[in-house]
């Protein structure tokens, strides 16, 4: 991938980041629709994963065992 290509990928991921409809990113970018689509099918996977971790809060581990498991 050279460095055009790249930045329009670049582009494109920040347009979806930003909730601009695929295909106006379609419009704008001049990449495949089907990989924008895939781009934000990743995009939202990594938001749900990424919304779930900040609700967890030390409480949500149980360290003490690994504390003092001396073996």
């Amino acid at each position: 991938m050279n460095n055009s290509t790249k930045a329009l990928y670049d582009m494109a991921e920040r347009m979806l980041k930003g909730h601009i409809d695929v295909d106006e990113v379609v419009t704008m970018s001049g990449l495949p629709k089907e990989e924008i689509e895939k781009m934000k099918e990743v995009l939202e996977n990594e938001n749900s994963e990424a919304n779930y971790l900040k609700k967890l809060d030390f409480k949500d581990f149980d360290i003490g065992p690994i504390l003092t498991d001396n073996d």
